[in-house]
């Protein structure tokens, strides 16, 4: 139970941080640039993985890369990375997706 309350105390707080970010990220004006920001913030925050040698737990993954690479004498920060790096690919791609859709929804209804 205190595991499930942990990510739920996360979840919202990282939503929160989120919609901060939304927020501060609003005057930058290129599109593209602005939903990077945007994406990889996300999932950068709400990326989870297993938790080094703690069978079935997770944590988030940034946090466990950090503390892989740092903290740990023996640690493996390789599987935290791996999870950051499919996050940010999958981001990259959404944001992709999102200009070709605004490019060719402009294009259009401007003819």
């Amino acid at each position: 139970m205190d595991y499930l309350i942990a990510w739920l105390v996360w979840g919202v707080a990282m939503l929160l941080v989120l919609a901060g970010g939304f927020w501060m990220t609003r005057w930058i004006r290129p599109l593209w640039l602005r939903d990077l920001l945007r994406f990889l913030a996300a999932a950068t925050l709400l990326v989870p993985t297993g938790a080094g040698s703690f069978e079935g737990v997770y944590a988030p993954a940034w946090i466990v890369f950090l503390f892989e690479a740092l903290l740990q004498t023996e640690g493996d920060p390789v599987p935290a990375m791996m999870m950051l790096t499919v996050a940010w690919a999958l981001a990259i791609a959404a944001v992709i997706a999102a200009a070709l859709f605004r490019h060719f929804r402009n294009r259009s209804s401007a003819t």
